[in-house]
């Protein structure tokens, strides 16, 4: 697939534009967006990896019978295998759309959400409402080395996976992370932030300096977080032959919701924790 089928959808998408916030609930303002665009532009095998996107929603208001405002934290998992991605906007839309409307229960509400987005993804999502004082919403630090301040000369701000180098003379089995990732929204041109790990096993190590380098190279680089988190996951097991690799990003809250990619070489349970720009 070549970018003009990404660029082609763009115009039909909500972000980035005007919209109007639908005063009751209304499903009909959800966009889908097939994953094999951005995959074809980043040359991603999605054979390659499991996983999931853990979607963090912070906008989640609706009434209760009597009238009385509910708030929870939405926790939405897609899988990776899902046809198609919901638009971030579309989705804020959506979630907000249910602020005047009167659910019976959280279980009901759950179950609508769901319905609603298992047509547009082509999968059934998971859905937990969170209380606001969830323990599972205490920040956490990733676990690991932070790579951000290691000595090495950065020049390079597209994607080079030549920059990723290994020592092939030792095992490595390393938990690494990064703050300082950041790409570019394909459709608003705005920068998307995040902060990235690597957790790998292999029979060979990677020089840390290079994959601080490599990360950095993706600066200016236009791709959906998700497509963005495959390819580096994609690179690193093309150059490890790992017998473990997990690679997920917590990237920077934007319009209420943040998005959190996981990839893995074998199935997952694991979800991101919040983190601290969450």
């Amino acid at each position: 697939m070549n970018p003009t089928g990404l660029e082609g959808i763009q115009s039909q998408l909500p972000l980035g534009q005007t919209s109007k916030q639908p005063d009751r609930y209304d499903p009909s303002v959800l966009v889908s967006v097939p994953r094999t665009l951005a995959r074809g532009v980043e040359g991603i095998d999605a054979s390659r990896f499991y996983g999931h996107d853990c979607w963090n929603c912070w906008e989640m208001s609706w009434l209760n019978e009597q009238g009385r405002p509910s708030m929870r934290v939405g926790q939405l998992v897609v899988p990776a295998n899902s046809p198609n991605l919901c638009e971030s906007k579309s989705l804020k839309l959506y979630f907000n759309s249910f602020a005047n409307e009167a659910i019976a229960s959280e279980a009901l509400l759950v179950n609508r959400i769901c319905d609603d987005l298992e047509a547009v993804l082509g999968v059934r999502p998971e859905l937990t409402l969170l209380a606001l004082d969830d323990p599972r919403l205490v920040v956490e630090a990733p676990k690991g080395i932070c790579i951000d301040e290691l000595p090495v000369d950065l020049a390079v701000y597209e994607p080079d996976a030549l920059l990723l180098q290994v020592d092939r003379n030792v095992a490595g089995a390393e938990r690494l992370h990064s703050h300082v990732f950041r790409s570019n929204c394909p459709v608003t041109s705005q920068p998307d932030w995040a902060t990235l790990v690597v957790k790998y096993q292999a029979p060979v190590r990677l020089f840390p300096e290079s994959l601080l380098a490599y990360l950095v190279s993706y600066r200016n680089h236009t791709g959906f977080h998700e497509a963005c988190i495959e390819r580096i996951y994609q690179d690193l097991l093309n150059l490890l032959n790992p017998t473990e690799l997990v690679v997920w990003a917590g990237f920077v809250r934007r319009g209420g919701l943040d998005i959190n990619p996981v990839r893995s070489m074998k199935p997952i349970n694991f979800l991101p924790p919040r983190l601290a720009r969450h």
